[in-house]
């Protein structure tokens, strides 16, 4: 299975191979689906070291001249070294470069805290003019890499290594929109994810039958009247995350609710604290946390069985 990283390349790698004019520019940083791009095309591919910083400002300066670039970087690096660059030049600037982070939450946990990305959706989401993704399958990673020459505003796209199964068909997903909906309208329990938990909690949606409906989040600005209305319905709200609570999802969907004068209680569910002093990767994490499938169902069959909708 190729992931959601290998699924956007290997599109971009077919649109150069049509004529289309981008740069690949990376922090020494490599992928199976670049192996041809450095190939055939040597002078599309740029390497400058491990050195996030001049990632982003030599990227932004292409672009600026009128290329198309994708700055491509191990994941938290390219957002909390760079991140007076992407602010000042990129989203201050309105500069339409993508910046591709592989390592989304809690994917690359044993490699230790400075492999957890988990502040960059707050870190992000406080940027001007910045689009956010978290492509959640083939589906999505395929159409942000269709629409990735004709962007007008810069954007993020966090790949989780472990994703890339087909959940969606080509016609259930509208990128601006940048949410997608399974279950019933009106439920007990809106589970509002992303990413990694996706799949997990549409099974136990399908479990729990009418009583819960879910939220995948891929863009983290999405459509917000569309997004109030797919939350309206509920009689109470779950979030799910590999991010800190600071900031992160459950924060966003909280300022949704209070922006738009909408009372429904909220649990948010999510890193709470880090780093570990001992060895931790993503399933001991999620364990540790109550973000596990199991801990979570545990969370959501109380909520049903007490009626805890408060």
């Amino acid at each position: 299975m190729a992931s959601v990283r290998d699924i956007f390349f290997n599109s971009i790698y077919e649109q150069i191979q049509r004529g289309e004019d981008y740069y690949i520019v990376t922090s020494d940083l490599g992928a199976p689906s670049l192996d041809d791009l450095r190939k055939f095309y040597p002078e599309r591919f740029i390497s400058v070291g491990i050195a996030e910083q001049s990632l982003i400002s030599i990227s932004a300066g292409l672009t600026m001249a009128g290329h198309k670039v994708i700055a491509y970087g191990l994941n938290p690096f390219p957002v909390t070294r760079a991140y007076d660059q992407i602010k000042s030049v990129v989203a201050g600037l309105n500069v339409p470069l993508t910046i591709c982070g592989l390592n989304a939450g809690l994917c690359s946990a044993e490699s230790g805290y400075t492999h957890i990305p988990a502040e960059d959706f707050g870190m992000l989401r406080m940027l001007p003019n910045i689009d956010i993704y978290n492509p959640t399958d083939c589906t999505v990673s395929r159409l942000l890499a269709d629409t990735t020459a004709f962007i007008k505003h810069p954007r993020f796209i966090r790949f989780d290594k472990k994703l890339g199964e087909k959940i969606y068909e080509k016609e259930e997903i509208e990128i601006e929109k940048g949410f997608s909906v399974y279950g019933p309208e009106n439920v007990e329990i809106t589970v509002v994810t992303l990413g990694i938990f996706v799949p997990g909690m549409r099974l136990l949606a399908n479990e729990f039958g009418e009583s819960i409906k879910v939220i995948d989040i891929f863009k983290m600005k999405p459509g917000i009247p569309e997004l109030v209305k797919a939350l309206r319905n509920s009689k109470t709200i779950v979030t799910l995350e590999e991010n800190m609570l600071e900031g992160g999802l459950g924060s966003f969907i909280l300022e949704v609710l209070s922006d738009s004068n909408l009372t429904i209680p909220t649990h948010r569910l999510g890193v709470r604290f880090m780093p570990y002093r001992v060895f931790a990767n993503r399933d001991y994490i999620q364990k540790d946390q109550g973000i596990d499938i199991v801990s979570v169902r545990k969370f959501l069959l109380g909520l049903i069985e007490n009626k805890s909708f408060a």
